[in-house]
Order: structure tokens, then sequence, then C-alpha cells
């Protein structure tokens, strides 16, 4: 259930900075008329403006949940072993033991499919946004609320998949 709710929160968090920085640039362009004027000058705004920022999603969040595992690891052994008295050895030998590759490729794969889910819909409801400024807040709102719904909703079905026997 922890790695569960954990991974969960911290797609959540993304989706409220990323998700909402993302859909508030590409609306501002949108509503300034300045993707239009990508496509005056035969470039492709999709191409362009939505691919990189995909891609960035996928790559970005599971290097943020990798340094994160390590991260975690690393200040359960200096507590465990410096504030607990914990011997180091048998410390090292149980994360060895009780790991799992499945756990670690499991978060992986499920941070990368949650940064593609922020990145599109930051992508989809700023690019679709209309309406000045207020449309632009309206698409900030709307594409924090879908990705996070997706986050939930995608975060249980990945974990059917993973974990259930």
């Amino acid at each position: 259930f922890r790695r569960v709710l954990f991974r969960s929160l911290a797609g959540l968090m993304v989706a409220g900075r990323a998700g909402a920085a993302m859909a508030a640039e590409l609306g501002t362009m949108r509503v300034t008329d300045q993707i239009d004027a990508l496509s005056t000058l035969s470039t492709h705004p999709m191409k362009y403006l939505v691919a990189p920022r995909l891609l960035a999603g996928i790559v970005a969040l599971p290097l943020l949940v990798l340094v994160a595992d390590v991260l975690g690891v690393m200040g359960g052994f200096i507590v465990s072993t410096m504030k607990l008295g914990f011997n180091v050895g048998i410390y090292l030998t149980n994360t060895i033991n009780f790991v799992q590759t499945e756990d670690v490729v499991s978060g992986l794969v499920k941070a990368g499919v949650f940064g593609f889910l922020i990145a599109l819909m930051g992508c989809y409801q700023g690019y679709h946004s209309r309406g000045g400024a207020q449309g632009v807040g309206a698409a900030t709102t709307s594409a924090v609320v879908s990705a996070s719904i997706l986050i939930l909703a995608f975060d249980y079905v990945l974990t059917e998949m993973f974990f259930a026997r």
C-alpha cells in the first residue's frame, strides 16, 4: 500500500507544478497567437512545442523517482545505523535481500506513465485554451485536475498489472 501511495503523491505534486506550468505556458502562447505564428512559419506546433514536453515528462519523472529511491535508502541507512544503532552489515544485507527488482521496475514504469500523463494533460489543456488570461487560468486548473484524476486511475491499473497474483 505504501508504494502505491508515495508514487501517487509524487505524481500529484509534479502534476500541480509541472502540469500547471506547461498549461500556462502553452495557454499564454495560444491566446497571444504565438502558436498560430508557428503554423504560419511552417513549423508544426505539435512537433515543436508538445513532443519535447512529452519526452521530458517520460524521462524526467522516472529519474526523479530513482533519485528519491536512492536518497530514501541512504536516509534509512544513516538513521538506522547512526541514530538507532543497527549493524551496518545486517542493514545492507537486508536491504539487498528485500528490495525486489519488480518493485523498482514497477515504480520507474509508473513514473514514466505519470510523467507522460502530466505532460499530455498540461499540453492538451494549454494548447486548447481560449479567452485571454481567464482562459489560461481555467486551462491550468483543468490540466492539474485531469492529470491528478488520470494519475490515480492509472496508478490503480498499473498496480493491478504488476502485483496481481
